[in-house]
Parts: structure tokens; C-alpha cells; sequence
């Protein structure tokens, strides 16, 4: 089932809030196998949807799983789906600002999209803009003279937003992305969805430059 039909109905019923613990829980897992194997650079992304954001101990909640699992903070990415912004931007500020503290970075999810809006965008603290599969598709089908999507990388720098291209599926895609100063890429061009196995089997084959996920 895909995210786009469980996520809402998670999120009306509030089941998204014991689901997030336990992907919190399994994330961090993960990050300490790969810390075992060496690849304590690597950093985990983790969805979150507003509903969780906005809980008032889900900062301290979080810090105290972190702290628990001896996770660093700054192997932790939290990317948070397009109903943050129908949320209460000021109080949504606040929080990510607790987060970005204590060193956990901050991405929009699926943006130019659904509820996806550029003023409340640049009210946004976050670090990463990730520009949804929609506008990747367009490089395949568009005169390129006319696509916006090196026109929303600019936008995100111009407002001290690093770039996740989300959908990579082709070459020419990527070749545009590059052309265009896109920070990042994720998509079927690199890898399809792996089970924990298989991701470290993947770190252990590709070049570090390619599988490092830190930030800039």
C-alpha cells in the first residue's frame, strides 16, 4: 500500500503516533548495525507528519529514545510530510528549532505538491527542500527550456535550502540535476528500497562518495 494512502488515515485516527515509536525505535537499530560495520558517517531519515510534531513531549521523547539507543543526534534527518503546512507555523518553528539544536537536520518532504506553499516555505527553519517525483518526471516528458525544476533549486538555495531530488530514474535526469547545482538525488538510479540486509551489503559495494548521506 502506498504512503499516500495509509499516512492519512494514520494520521486521522492518531495510530501514526504509536507507528512513529516504533519506526523511531527501528531506525535507530539500524543506525547502531551500521555504526558497528563502520558507517558511522551515515545518516538516517526518518518520516514524520505533523500530528507527531506538534505532540508536546515529542522533542523530549525523542531526545530520551536517542539517548537510550546511544544514537547521535546528528545521524538523525526528519522529514516532515506536506501537512506541516496547514500546522501552526510558529509553533512548528519552535520545535524544529529544539531539534536543529540539539543537531538533528530538517527536511520538507514531497514539496510543489498538495499543501506545498513558498511563503510558508520560507517561514520554514529546515534544512533540506526535497522537490517531489512530480517535477523529476517532467525532465523526461518537458522541453527542458520550460521545466521549473532548476528553477526550484535556485528558489530553495536562494533561501539557504539544500536540494533532495526525489524519483531518479534515468541518466538524463541526473545529468540535469547536475547542470542545475541539485545537492542531492534519491530514486531507482542508485537503488531501489533495500531491507537492512541488503542496504549494508549496498554500503560495503558502492563508493563512499555515493552512499555517504551526512549532510553537506
Amino acid at each position: 500500500m502506498s504512503p499516500a494512502e495509509f499516512i492519512p488515515i494514520a494520521e486521522k485516527t492518531k495510530l501514526i503516533l504509536p507507528i512513529g515509536e516504533k519506526v523511531f525505535a527501528r531506525a535507530f537499530r539500524f543506525l547502531n548495525r551500521l555504526k558497528e560495520q563502520g558507517h558511522d558517517e551515515i545518516s538516517v531519515s526518518i518520516n514524520i507528519s505533523a500530528i507527531q510534531l506538534l505532540q508536546p513531549d515529542f522533542p523530549s521523547r525523542l531526545f530520551e529514545l536517542m539517548n537510550e539507543m546511544q544514537v547521535n543526534p546528528k545521524n538523525v534527518g526528519l522529514e516532515i510530510t506536506e501537512s506541516v503546512f496547514a500546522s501552526d507555523f510558529e509553533k512548528i518553528n519552535h520545535i524544529i528549532g529544539k531539534l536543529r539544536k540539539a543537531g538533528l537536520y530538517i527536511a520538507i518532504d514531497d514539496f510543489g505538491t498538495g499543501y506545498s506553499s513558498l511563503a510558508r516555505e520560507k517561514e520554514l527553519k529546515v534544512d533540506f527542500m526535497k522537490i517531489d517525483k512530480y517535477f523529476i518526471d517532467r525532465l523526461l516528458d518537458t522541453d527542458l527550456n520550460n521545466t521549473i525544476t532548476g528553477d526550484i533549486i535556485s528558489m530553495a538555495h536562494k533561501l539557504g535550502q539544500y536540494t533532495v531530488a526525489e524519483g531518479v530514474e534515468h541518466d538524463c535526469q541526473l545529468q540535469y540535476l547536475k547542470e542545475h547545482d541539485c545537492d542531492r538525488i534519491q530514486g531507482y538510479l542508485i537503488s531501489g528500497p533495500l531491507d537492512e540486509e541488503d542496504a549494508i551489503d549496498f554500503l560495503t559495494r558502492v563508493p563512499s562518495t555515493c552512499a555517504k548521506t551526512s549532510r553537506p
